[in-house]
Parts: C-alpha cells; sequence; structure tokens
C-alpha cells in the first residue's frame, strides 16, 4: 500500500465536506500578478489538507491553464501539463466530442466559455452553516480583493441529509476509495462495488492501475532556485504535480418539471396509477429508485434498507432486465460488465482505470422541499422559474482517460451497450436538428417484448465549465513565489 503525504495534499481527495453544509464556489480572475501571489501565499497556510476534518470551515483552491500562465509560471513548465487541460473544456473540438452542443455549446455559457471573462482561480469555501459561512466568506472576498484578484462568478450552493438532487433522486452513493486512505481496506471493500483503487488514479506522484506514475507538470531545476518542489530523479526537472490533482467543474441546470412530465406522460397506462408510473420509469432511467436503492437488488420496489447500497455488480444482469443498458448508473460506472465482449474480471480491471471522485453539490431551490416526485408533479403548474441544478465536481489524475473517457464514450454516446439513438436518459445531449442518431430514446429491455420511449426532451443543460489544476501545499507555495 502507498502511503500518502498527507499533510500536503488539499483536504477534498479526502472528504467532500459533507458535514460542512454550506459552501460557495468563487469563480476569480486574476488582475495584478504580484498581488496575487501575495494572496496564495495567505492561503497557503489555510487551506486544509487531507490530515484535517475541520467542524466549522474549510478552504480549497484550484487554476486553470490561464491562471497559471497569468501567474507568471514558465512557458516551460506549463507546456507540460496535459493537452485537455492547457485547450480547456470550451475548446470546439473537445466541447463537440463531449457532447456541449446546441443549448450547452460554450458560446452559450455564462462563465468559462470564450465569449465571458477569463476564469483563473477556482476558491472553494465550505462552513456548517450560513452564518459561519457569510463571515468567512466576508473575510475571504476582502482578501481576494486587496489581492489584485477580481471574482467573475458567485456560486451558491448547499448540501442536503438526505443527500436528494433537484430530480429527487439520492445521489452521491458511489464513489470509489483510495488505498492510501483506507483506514481500514476490509470494511471499505464490505461497501463498495470494488477494493480501493491505486492511489495514482487521483492523486499524482503515486502509482496508478498501471502499475505506473501518471504523466504529471514539472519544473526545470533553474526555475526552481530555492528547491521547493521535490527532485525528479535525474536531477535536471523538479515535481511540479505530485500531491495535487485535476478538478473538473460543469455547472448543470436540470429542468425538473420538464423531467417529470415526460415521465407521467410517457408512462401513462390506462387504469394505472400516473405517479407510480412515473416513478419506476426514472427509477429505469436513473438505474436507482428515488430512494437510492439500486434496480439490480430491488427491481420491483424502493427498499429503504437498501437505500445506500452500493455493493453490486451488473454481470448477473447483463441482458439490462432489471436495469436498463442505458441507465445512468450503468453508463456512469459499468462496473463489472462493460459492454462490450469482456470478461467479468476484465471489465473490472477495465472500469477501475476510468473512476472519477465526485465531490459536487445542488444549487437553486427545490420545486418542493421533499423532492418527492409525487409533491413535484403536484406543484409544477407553480414551480418557481429560478435556476436549479448540480454544480459538478469531480477529480482525476488523468482528464482524458478518466472524465472526458466516461463523457464522451459511456454518457454522450448513443451507440452505447449497442443502442441506437439512446444518449444518457438525464444528461446527454440531444442532437439538434436531429438526425439518425439523436440521442432522444430510452430503451428498457425486457422478455419477451422491450419497450422504447422517443423524444426525450433536454433535461440539462450545461451553462459553465472549466478544467483546474489542485495543487499540493508544497507546488501552491511555490506559484506563491513565481516569477
Amino acid at each position: 500500500m502507498q502511503h500518502l503525504e498527507q499533510d500536503d495534499i488539499q483536504g477534498l481527495v479526502a472528504r467532500g465536506y459533507g458535514k460542512l453544509a454550506s459552501a460557495r464556489f468563487l469563480l476569480v480572475q486574476i488582475v495584478q500578478a504580484d498581488l496575487a501571489r501575495g494572496y496564495l501565499r495567505r492561503i497557503s497556510s489555510e487551506v486544509n489538507t487531507v490530515r484535517t476534518s475541520p467542524d466549522d470551515f474549510a478552504l480549497q483552491i484550484a487554476f486553470t491553464s490561464a491562471g497559471l500562465s497569468a501567474l507568471g509560471l514558465p512557458a516551460s513548465a506549463l507546456a507540460s501539463f496535459p493537452r485537455e487541460f492547457l485547450e480547456g473544456m470550451d475548446d470546439p473540438l473537445r466541447a463537440a466530442m463531449l457532447g456541449d452542443q446546441g443549448d450547452s455549446d460554450p458560446h452559450r455559457w455564462s462563465w468559462g466559455g470564450p465569449t465571458t471573462p477569463r476564469v483563473h482561480v477556482l476558491v472553494l469555501v465550505y462552513a456548517k452553516d450560513e452564518p459561519t459561512l457569510e463571515r468567512q466568506l466576508a473575510a475571504e472576498l476582502d482578501a481576494i480583493a486587496s489581492h489584485g484578484l477580481s471574482v467573475v462568478a458567485d456560486k451558491r450552493t448547499s448540501s442536503r441529509i438526505d443527500q436528494k438532487e433537484h430530480f429527487g433522486f439520492r445521489d452521491g452513493i458511489s464513489s470509489p476509495i483510495l488505498e492510501g486512505l483506507a483506514r481500514s481496506p476490509e470494511k471499505v471493500s464490505s461497501k463498495q462495488w470494488t477494493h480501493p483503487l491505486k492511489s495514482g488514479e487521483l492523486v499524482l506522484g503515486y502509482r496508478n492501475e498501471y502499475g505506473s506514475y501518471t504523466e504529471r507538470p514539472t519544473v526545470a531545476t533553474a526555475d526552481d532556485p530555492a528547491g521547493m518542489l521535490p527532485e525528479i530523479p535525474g536531477g535536471a526537472m523538479r515535481d511540479l504535480g505530485r500531491n495535487g490533482t485535476y478538478l473538473v467543474y460543469r455547472e448543470l441546470t436540470q429542468d425538473v418539471v420538464k423531467f417529470w412530465s415526460y415521465l407521467e406522460d410517457a408512462s401513462r397506462e390506462p387504469g394505472s396509477d400516473p405517479v407510480a408510473r412515473a416513478i419506476q420509469l426514472g427509477a429505469k432511467m436513473v438505474g436507482r429508485w428515488p430512494g437510492g436503492a439500486p434496480l439490480v437488488r430491488s427491481p420491483e420496489r424502493d427498499d429503504p434498507g437498501k437505500a445506500t447500497d452500493n455493493q453490486f455488480g451488473f454481470w448477473a444482469d447483463q441482458d439490462g432486465i432489471r436495469c436498463p443498458l442505458g441507465a445512468h448508473i450503468r453508463r456512469a460506472n459499468p462496473r463489472d460488465r462493460f459492454p462490450v465482449d469482456h470478461s467479468r474480471a476484465d471489465s473490472i480491471e477495465m472500469v477501475r482505470k476510468h473512476q472519477m471522485l465526485r465531490r459536487g453539490r445542488p444549487f437553486g431551490p427545490p420545486v418542493v422541499p421533499s423532492m418527492s416526485p409525487g409533491e413535484i408533479l403536484a406543484a409544477r403548474g407553480h414551480a418557481s422559474d429560478e435556476q436549479r441544478g448540480l454544480h459538478f465536481i469531480c477529480l482525476v489524475g488523468h482528464i482524458s482517460r478518466q472524465f472526458e473517457v466516461v463523457q464522451s464514450a459511456w454518457l454522450s454516446s448513443a451507440n452505447f451497450a449497442g443502442l441506437f439513438k439512446d444518449g444518457d436518459p438525464l444528461i446527454g445531449a440531444r442532437r439538434s436538428p436531429p438526425d439518425v442518431n439523436a440521442n432522444d430514446e430510452f430503451t428498457c429491455q425486457a422478455a419477451p417484448v422491450r419497450r422504447k420511449y422517443k423524444g426525450l426532451p433536454q433535461f440539462t443543460q450545461l451553462v459553465g465549465g472549466a478544467y483546474f489544476f489542485l495543487p499540493g501545499i508544497t507546488a501552491l507555495r511555490f506559484l506563491a513565489r513565481q516569477p
């Protein structure tokens, strides 16, 4: 087992700060680099690490490639970052590959796109309650304003005790555990679909699932005269990436009323309970019931006893009779049944190399406080027009191999698992204008006859996004001293 340098790794790698229910995400631009480096020196001693689990307040910080450039990072060091990080999420070819088209095209984003102010820094602020958040945030905003930085956008969010997202389904149940952070590997494995991942899958500078080191950014020894960064064997380069990771941030709005209205209309049958039928179809699309029970374990009803069940696979349901092949959770994490001709062991090995550590949170007011499907349907005519959705945040050691493969080949693909026209039913981008592979259908496998639901609307819209580098503490202090 690899032992992580926990005092040098930002805390988001180990925890989502769920007990710190209130949070704000600040998207910041560097106006004066020399003053901004002073802010980094200040915050480097305040950022929470993996070692600590605060009860009241936490800070984390990350940078875009444009932000690192604005700080004065040498061009040779910047060039050592991966291509996808340097090009950015809004790159036209990358956006097309990710399915960010139509209403989700980067040109329509409210931040992070080619027509909006540059985002250089992401400051994540977590607190135990709103008064604590406002107090700490005021101090942070004062420090930002006085250090040559400008807030481009201030994103509000909060977590729920029941972990529900706005469509009304329990979220955040399945998340990988890192080998170096598992206090009791045996206990962890009893609650996971697979054993802990190699640390290098999520933290740079450690061995990954391939048994090698994920490529990481470096700095020429001459550009680190104080010798702050760890030396890479050979002596010519120093390790800027060690104990860092990449943070993917995508802000998605959710049309909750459209979602449940479609489910009710598409599932309607004479003499049946329309709410029950809508919930059943929604569960098929998600792969779990609203309460969290997975369909492979409880195909007929929501089972509170299985609300957090994560120790299951899809091998025993290869035909998708219990959980449809195109269900959201099957696409995002195929577990032990990769949808091509692989053995169970090969599927597990392959899927483990594409895992992501999710740290997202919902934003905006719920349609109804309970987020109950029946109450949402009853209240849809009176729902407010306020935006609601999800701040999708995940951590990965390799943006392309992990996030981009899952987003493009698994979630956005209309041909996942041999399907046709079936994009992800929740977040898949519908083609506009529609073509022969419009991503607007959903198939429920069944015996003897399957059901196919057509004309799925767009239920989510991407309104902003960016790739960030979440540095280790030593690397953060190095950045504070550049150029």
